[in-house]
């Protein structure tokens, strides 16, 4: 059973930079007001009455949360410790900059029995970090990833590929470095441009253009594929399709879908069939097989990728459960021949 996160948002609270992609109120829907300690308890016992008997976990994300005042933290972290102590609530996360993470600050939180730590790494490129305007280096990132995971905690990274000055060998060099660095799990969120941040005046000028869905789909679809390959789980892709980001009028460019995870997992199977059809006789029709969970990525959103594999000349007739095949397996079927393979080893 997937554990219960009830979140709490501190956009931008703590936080000493404005980084050029950055508006965290538009991203979390959320006012600058931190929760008081009467309000995170209510809201957790309201949580988990609605879900009983659901391994639970307190969440706090955005800002930089060990950048506020250690009473703050403490006040927050405090009203949780009930709920733990009781055991109805497992855990407690955090989401911080990489440069706010020392030896103290992790007996603190270790203390408070947070299990979990999200760093926003963004990039590992100190060419980009310092384009946007982070404030840290790559190579403090690896640091505070190793440091967190040498003790007793789950960490995270965060990677925004995209920003400028990036390139598609930068933004893997910077997954690989992570990886190496010892993070337990990956959220990849690619670049947008909203408004009124530092990124929308680049791109109003002209002289900043994010990936569009296309491509930036295809980036995140090659680090999926890296981060899978490696056994990192990728935990989410792309921003919450919340209202405040569904306007035209607060994304003005980049990669985003309120789908865009879905879209990335596709892009691999087509991918995949379209390198396993160079096998198989011309114009012969075609059945997919795949793993039962996987059907809906191998047609793809909207059916999206049984139309492309035709416009690409792939007489595809259809896609079939199998339960024996692996999730990333499939199996291409035609008249006389019978291919398969698996996105994780075909690049």
């Amino acid at each position: 059973m997937r554990p219960l996160i009830i979140p709490f948002f501190i956009p931008h609270a703590g936080c000493p930079h404005t980084c050029l992609f950055c508006d965290q109120h538009l991203i979390s829907g959320e006012q600058a007001e931190l929760p008081s300690a009467e309000l995170i308890a209510a809201t957790v016992e309201e949580w988990l009455a609605r879900s009983p008997g659901r391994p639970a976990e307190v969440a706090f994300y955005g800002g930089s949360f060990t950048l506020l005042p250690q009473s703050r933290q403490q006040q927050m972290l405090q009203a949780v410790l009930p709920f733990l102590a009781t055991g109805r609530v497992h855990g407690v996360r955090v989401s911080t900059r990489p440069d706010a993470l020392d030896t103290a600050t992790l007996d603190f939180l270790a203390a408070h029995q947070v299990r979990t730590i999200e760093i926003g790494v963004q990039s590992l490129n100190d060419e980009v970090l310092q384009r946007t305007g982070r404030g840290h280096s790559g190579q403090q990132a690896l640091e505070a990833i190793q440091r967190v995971a040498g003790r007793d905690f789950a960490v995270g990274a965060q990677l925004l590929p995209g920003l400028p000055g990036d390139t598609k060998a930068k933004a893997l060099d910077s997954l690989q470095g992570v990886l190496a660095a010892g993070a337990h799990f990956i959220r990849i969120y690619p670049a947008v441009v909203l408004a009124g941040t530092g990124l929308a005046r680049l791109y109003q000028q002209g002289s900043y253009y994010p990936p569009d869905l296309e491509q930036g789909t295809r980036l995140c679809a090659a680090l999926l594929r890296e981060a899978t390959r490696a056994g990192c789980p990728v935990i989410r892709i792309g921003l919450q399709a919340d209202e405040g980001l569904v306007s035209g009028q607060t994304i003005l460019a980049g990669c985003w879908h309120p789908a865009l995870g879905h879209l990335v997992k596709d892009e691999l199977f087509f991918e995949l069939v379209l390198h396993l059809s160079e096998q198989l006789p011309a114009a012969d029709p075609v059945l997919v097989h795949c793993h039962p969970q996987r059907v809906s990525e191998v047609r793809g959103h909207g059916n999206r990728n049984l139309q492309r594999w035709r416009q690409a000349g792939i007489a595809v007739s259809g896609v079939q459960p199998d339960p024996l095949l692996d999730q990333h397996h499939v199996r291409l079927e035609a008249l006389t021949f019978s291919f398969s393979g698996s996105w994780l080893t075909i690049y």
